[in-house]
C-alpha cells in the first residue's frame, strides 16, 4: 500500500464536511479540517487532493441500522458525482472514490472525546465531531485493507 499515496476521508454533511487524511503509507488516519458545505467546497477538495497527493477518497455512506440508505445517502451520492466530475476536469490522473459504512461514527467520536477528557465546551464546537468522524471512517477503511 506504500506506493498508492495518501487517502482522503470525508464525512459529508449538508452544513459541514469533515476531512481526514492518511499517512503516506496508508496506515494511520488523522483529522485534517472541517469545511463549510458551500460554493467553495469542491474547489477546496480539489486543492487538498492536489496539495496532498491524494490517490483515493473514502466517503462515509450514511446507512440506517437495517443497512438501507435514506435521504442522507442520496445527498452523498449527489456530492460524490459532483466531486468526480470536478476531479476529472482538474486532476491529471483519476482519483478513485469509494463509499464506506459510517454508521455510529459520530457516536463513537462523541464518546472518544468524552473519554479523552475533552471539555464539553470544546466538544460542542462546530466541526470537531465532523473531523473526528471522517478520521474514524478513514481509519476503519485503512484497517480493513491491511
Amino acid at each position: 500500500m506504500a506506493d498508492e499515496g495518501r487517502i482522503l476521508g470525508i464525512d459529508f454533511g449538508l452544513k459541514r464536511v469533515g476531512v481526514s487524511v492518511s499517512d503516506p503509507m496508508g496506515i494511520i488516519a488523522r483529522g485534517l479540517e472541517t469545511l463549510s458545505n458551500d460554493h467553495r467546497l469542491l474547489d477546496t477538495m480539489v486543492d487538498i487532493v492536489k496539495r496532498m497527493s491524494i490517490t483515493k477518497i473514502i466517503i462515509g455512506k450514511p446507512l440506517k441500522l437495517n443497512g438501507a440508505g435514506g435521504n442522507s445517502a442520496a445527498e452523498v451520492l449527489k456530492f460524490e458525482k459532483r466531486l468526480k466530475e470536478k476531479l476529472s476536469k482538474e486532476c491529471e490522473k483519476e482519483i478513485e472514490i469509494l463509499q464506506w459504512d459510517e454508521r455510529f461514527t459520530t457516536t463513537i467520536a462523541q464518546r472518544t472525546q468524552i473519554e479523552l477528557g475533552v471539555k464539553k465546551k470544546e466538544r460542542q464546537k462546530k466541526g470537531n465531531l465532523d473531523r473526528m468522524a471522517s478520521q474514524l471512517i478513514l481509519q476503519s477503511y485503512l484497517d480493513s485493507v491491511k
